[in-house]
């Protein structure tokens, strides 16, 4: 009897950590799991920041002319497709997938917005100046928020939705820049993609929106944004790069 019921003692303990353990075990992987994938989202969000520098200093240096911004924003994502040893195959390799994202993902969603200058912001300070663009052969005579002798030109502000601003204030380049991180693990990217979408988490937003539609190229992706300031070092033209 006393034998009896040191077994039943035994295996009564041993039930219960079997069933402790199947409840722990998916919590423990899941929280493990969750752990390398914000890893790899914040290694994402820091090569976009860096990427959307470069961007702004693309555009500051271009006329604020979304072409080569874009093609800039694509250089520096190029990190996040890049796999084994840095080489110039693997590096022109990285750049067509990386490039062919950002193409798909632009018809959905700008990749690169301006935020600053606005048009009406460009329609209050505008002034004609011969400027040559990237694809231009020649000068040509066009409107533009001029940069040279920002300094020597006069302060005097202008009243523009609500906010007093200069020809210095104008000549400041704002912009957004939209990614749409490909998430890797398992079961937890649906998760947190449905979360996300289905309005859990709070108000889906545009741009986890147009991730959404994305995710026909592959996996469930997880929309990422960054902000850059810069001054611009060149005219600012608008042919509809402004909104």
């Amino acid at each position: 009897m006393m034998y009896q019921k040191v077994f039943n003692q035994k295996g009564f303990q041993s039930g219960q950590s079997l069933t402790e353990y199947l409840i722990v075990m998916p919590i423990f992987f899941a929280l493990l799991f969750g752990i390398f994938e914000f890893a790899y989202i914040y290694r994402a969000k820091t090569t976009l920041n860096t990427a959307t520098f470069e961007t702004a200093r693309a555009g500051a240096l271009n006329n604020a002319q979304l072409i080569p911004m874009r093609e800039a924003l694509i250089k520096g994502m190029i990190p996040l497709r890049m796999q084994g040893e840095a080489n110039s195959i693997q590096m022109l390799k990285s750049y067509g997938l990386t490039k062919a994202e950002e193409f798909a993902l632009n018809k959905i969603s700008k990749t690169v917005t301006i935020v600053s200058p606005t048009k009406a912001i460009f329609n209050k300070f505008k002034v004609q100046r011969k400027t040559t663009l990237v694809n231009d052969s020649r000068d040509i005579q066009r409107w533009v928020i001029p940069n040279d002798n920002l300094l020597l030109r006069s302060n005097h502000q202008e009243t523009i939705d609500g906010k007093k601003l200069n020809i210095q204030d104008a000549n400041i380049l704002k912009i957004k820049t939209l990614w749409c991180y490909q998430l890797k693990v398992p079961i937890l990217r649906e998760l947190l993609v449905d979360s996300l979408s289905s309005g859990f988490l709070g108000q889906t937003s545009p741009e986890q929106l147009a991730c959404n539609q994305m995710a026909r190229l592959g996996d469930p992706r997880l929309a990422i944004v960054s902000q850059a300031t810069i001054r611009m070092q060149s005219h600012i033209v608008s042919d509809g790069n402004l909104k």
